[in-house]
């Protein structure tokens, strides 16, 4: 299991399937938020990537899960609240 920031990846070697799950996207939507425009960029770089190759998503609320419809065009069938 790797982790960045606020996403986990999850990988079921047997299955070869991809688990993706977001706690947080403030770092998006927040323009007040800590990190410096290079973080942000990082970050949403690698959630993108992530949510690409993944075949379910897992979302720990909905305003996480509105926020991966929202900006990365995830259709809601591979979302899953948690």
């Amino acid at each position: 299991m790797k982790s960045v920031g606020r996403m986990k990846k999850y990988k079921d070697y047997k299955a070869k399937k991809r688990v993706v799950e977001v706690h947080d996207l403030s770092f998006l939507s927040d323009r007040n938020h800590s990190y410096g425009w290079i973080r942000r960029h990082y970050r949403h770089h690698k959630l993108r990537r992530a949510l690409k190759k993944a075949e379910k998503i897992i979302a720990t609320n909905p305003k996480a899960a509105n926020d991966i419809v929202r900006y990365y065009f995830v259709p809601r069938e591979k979302i899953i609240l948690k």
